[in-house]
């Protein structure tokens, strides 16, 4: 039933907060697999919305290609600590919100960004006793918000019962200029138009986070997860009149089929 473990751990990944790889467990299989959640409709909205998104992964041994909803990585490295490769995001942007008056505002195109992750982890013999801590960058390479977001985090699996496993994870967002400019200021048109305050964003911590879920095998073959990641907005991104909430909830389910 380890199998199973490794691929429903993958299901708690908002599209909006995917910087970095989820899945931090050695000896992944084969997987494919589906989770349905509901989080905050931009980063920084009062307004929440629900998504189902595909999670698949395809093992060379140690390495791996993984999709996970909008966030595709590529672990090119045969080692049992290290993990590193190429990284790539979908991001959404930001456009058709409910807030009437960031509605007001310029929408954001969706863009492709690109990079690549670091990480290293450690353990015991179980692989739900596990440590992991990690860094990536990714840049937008089509012109939408031209800035770069990077990522550090950290995270524990413990074991929890004979067949599951319970995740506690840290990590937090740093934005360039250009980036945090896109998403987080007001200009005077966009001020006239809204009737949000004129804001200037500037480069800095986007939010930390804290992630917890806990996964639990039903059979050989099958899993199922439940898990929250809870966002606080830093710096700029919290000050920014764009911003409804600092407090972000994103919470979700899954279920997970290895082979």
């Amino acid at each position: 039933m380890k199998r199973q473990i490794a691929a429903a751990m993958v299901l708690l990944a908002p599209p909006a907060l995917a910087e970095s790889p989820v899945l931090d467990l050695p000896g992944f299989p084969d997987f494919a697999a589906v989770g349905i959640g509901a989080g905050p409709q931009y980063i920084g909205s009062g307004d929440t919305i629900r998504a189902a998104a595909p999670l698949i992964r395809k093992s060379f041994d140690r390495r791996y290609i993984s999709l996970e909803a909008n966030y595709l990585s590529v672990n090119l490295v045969d080692d049992p600590h290290w993990k590193a490769g190429p990284a790539g995001i979908l991001r959404f942007g930001r456009g058709d919100v409910q807030d009437a008056q960031v509605a007001a505002l310029p929408d954001i195109d969706m863009s492709v960004d690109l990079g690549g992750f670091v990480a290293w982890e450690t353990g015991g013999a179980d692989p739900r006793d596990r440590w992991h801590i990690g860094t990536g960058a990714l840049q937008d390479a089509t012109g939408a918000h031209g800035g770069h977001v990077m990522d550090l985090n950290l995270r524990r699996w413990l074991p929890m019962g004979r067949y599951g496993a319970f995740g506690l994870g840290l990590a937090g967002s740093w934005g360039s200029a250009s980036y945090m400019d896109s998403y987080f200021s007001v200009t005077s048109a966009g001020s006239a138009a809204s009737g949000l305050t004129e804001y200037s964003a500037r480069s800095g911590w986007r939010d930390a986070r804290l992630t917890a879920v806990f996964v639990q095998p039903v059979s050989e073959d099958w899993a199922v997860v439940g898990g929250m990641i809870y966002s606080y907005l830093l710096d700029d991104a919290a000050n920014s009149p764009v911003v409804r909430r600092r407090s972000q909830l994103y919470a979700g389910a899954g279920i997970a089929r290895s082979w």
